[in-house]
């Protein structure tokens, strides 16, 4: 969304109206420091957040605009002095809010890697993968859209038929390589990107459309299923069903858990979102198994034993900040409860989870 034009003294009164009401409320202290916030206005020996206070002068949602550059350069052209907040010793973290806007070069691919042009950006620092969509595609022969559930995502190459290569073949192996989708739809050239939420590649398919020259080519579609999707339905689905799908034994539990994880092209008249929930469900089995009875963190036995006989321990995603997702043995951890909430909550959390990563890496190989 465009940044409604307002002068320099409402965004001087919305500077006051923030030092008056916000600065001392709970949630606003330590500002500066939260790493929420890249850029804040220095005024009169003063910080103040910068999106925080084109909201407060214009009435827009903070969510409703980019910040980053274009945010930067309102402030900026208004005669106010913008500056980057110093970062700590740690990694950037990276946490977006659904339907906020964000802007490419310097709040997604400037901070967390990754190709700024490119429909499929994968970072080589960060664990993620960048996808783009929006309306502007069609003219490069990509055809977008949601279908049952899953949001079908063309793959690139803009001539030609595609091949499972580069970004392709990211997307295919992103859960085998431990690398979350996260996708932000265009809103238009200099409008920023609104953020859509993470995904999960459930599978792949084949069809024909047109490339940008108008010629007939292959594409590959990609069906991707938002991770916390509902999954009350499918569960009740599956009350029903048996588990004979589960081995009993160890080694062959993980060769059933690890390919459930490569999208196929595979029986697509299953919906989407049930063959994510199928997956996630043979990797539990697996790393329940693998733990056996013991969390795999501190390396206690389980807590107590579930009414039919197992130890209950929960699985954890060791590269989401909450669970969901990334469902492969190598990066989903059997856990008790109390390292669960420690790794999601506490102090060390992000230490205790570092270390339980380090020894899934051993585990799995």
């Amino acid at each position: 969304m465009v940044i409604k034009a307002v002068s320099k003294e409402r965004i001087s009164k919305a500077m006051l109206e923030f030092d008056h009401k916000f600065r001392s409320r709970r949630e606003w202290q330590g500002w500066e420091v939260n790493q929420a916030h890249r850029y804040a206005v220095q005024a009169g020996g003063e910080l103040y957040p910068a999106k925080k206070i084109i909201s407060l002068a214009t009435g827009l949602a903070v969510g409703d605009f980019s910040g980053g550059h274009p945010t930067n350069s309102y402030l900026e052209k208004r005669g106010f002095t913008v500056v980057e907040l110093p970062r700590g010793e740690g990694d950037l973290l990276l946490q977006f809010t659904r339907n906020a806007v964000y802007d490419r070069r310097t709040e997604i691919n400037g901070p967390f890697g990754g190709s700024r042009q490119s429909g499929i950006a994968a970072s080589a620092i960060y664990p993620v993968i960048f996808l783009f969509t929006g309306d502007s595609g069609e003219q490069y022969g990509y055809t977008d859209g949601w279908d049952d559930g899953a949001y079908l995502y063309t793959g690139e190459g803009q001539r030609g038929p595609m091949t499972l290569t580069r970004g392709n073949l990211a997307i295919a192996r992103h859960a085998e390589d431990g690398r979350a989708l996260h996708m932000f739809r265009s809103l238009g050239k200099g409008k920023g990107y609104i953020y859509e939420g993470e995904f999960s590649c459930a599978d792949m398919f084949e069809r024909t459309q047109l490339d940008v020259k108008g010629e007939t080519r292959t594409a590959i579609v990609f069906r991707l299923v938002p991770v916390g999707f509902p999954s009350g339905l499918i569960e009740s689905e599956a009350e029903n069903e048996e588990d004979t799908d589960f081995p009993d034994s160890l080694a062959a539990a993980r060769l059933v858990a690890l390919a459930a994880c490569k999208p196929g092209s595979d029986d697509l008249k299953q919906s989407a979102p049930r063959k994510i929930y199928q997956r996630s469900r043979k990797v539990a089995h697996y790393v329940l198994m693998r733990a056996k009875g013991a969390c795999e963190s501190c390396e206690r036995p389980a807590p107590f034993t579930k009414k039919d006989g197992t130890p209950y321990l929960e699985p954890h995603h060791v590269n989401r900040v909450s669970d969901g997702g990334l469902d492969h043995p190598r990066y989903v951890a059997a856990v008790c409860p109390s390292c669960h909430r420690e790794i999601h909550s506490g102090l060390h959390g992000v230490v205790v989870n570092e270390r339980l990563k380090q020894r899934l890496e051993v585990i799995e190989g």
